[in-house]
């Protein structure tokens, strides 16, 4: 039996230490009050961050800014976005900087009632905790000369919400859960993603989050 070993030289753990940084999004808000819910779910091999959308504000994908909830994801644009799972699409994937997305859906009931992840966690927030976990999202997508999100791809079959184009490229040791953990520690709600590559380690990582059993249908 022959078993594939791969050496992985110092400086690239170096590299993988550090989150990349991602531009600073400024994004003026209408003024929120109260407390709101803020969600992890485990969709098995990705994670994605939800939460309570306060009125007046416009964070759902388009046709859709309202939602009540709103879910933000980020992956590899051929993997994610394309379900491109060809052999040299997912050595690239894995092992060369590839193009990422960040995925926005709107949700019309609370998680714990509609969605179906592995596992959801939840915890609440106060709104300045909301606005500064929002500006960690939304400095995943690119935006243009005015501020604003660039333009989503097209619709894609199978997916409620949109694709709108990323910024960081998308690595093994900067993956979907590294990027989840690493948004909500921009944020307070979590320690930093060093060395988050599955959904499973992305628990331990979470501050303040109980586990939420969604209904079994």
């Amino acid at each position: 039996m022959l078993a594939l070993v791969i050496l992985v030289p110092p400086i690239v753990m170096e590299l993988a230490a550090a989150s990349p940084p991602l531009p600073s999004a400024t994004i003026t808000l209408p003024p929120a009050r109260g407390d709101f819910h803020v969600y992890v779910a485990d969709w098995g091999y990705h994670t994605s961050v939800l939460f309570e959308q306060p009125a007046g504000w416009r964070l759902g994908p388009v046709d859709d800014e309202n939602a009540p909830y709103v879910e933000f994801a980020w992956g590899d644009r051929r993997f994610y976005m394309e379900s491109n799972y060809q052999p040299q699409s997912v050595f690239a994937t894995l092992f060369l900087p590839t193009s990422s997305v960040t995925y926005v859906a709107g949700w019309n009931a609370p998680p714990e009632r509609d969605a179906q992840p592995r596992t959801l966690y939840a915890r609440t927030v106060s709104a300045a905790q909301l606005s500064a976990l929002v500006a960690s999202l939304e400095s995943s997508i690119r935006r243009d000369a005015a501020n604003t999100r660039v333009p989503p791809f097209a619709p894609v079959a199978g997916y409620a919400g949109r694709f709108y184009p990323a910024h960081g490229d998308y690595l093994w040791w900067f993956d979907c859960n590294r990027w989840t953990v690493d948004r909500l520690a921009a944020a307070g709600l979590a320690r930093g993603g060093r060395g988050v590559i599955f959904t499973r380690q992305v628990r331990s990582r979470l501050i303040g989050f109980h586990t939420v059993r969604p209904p079994v249908r």
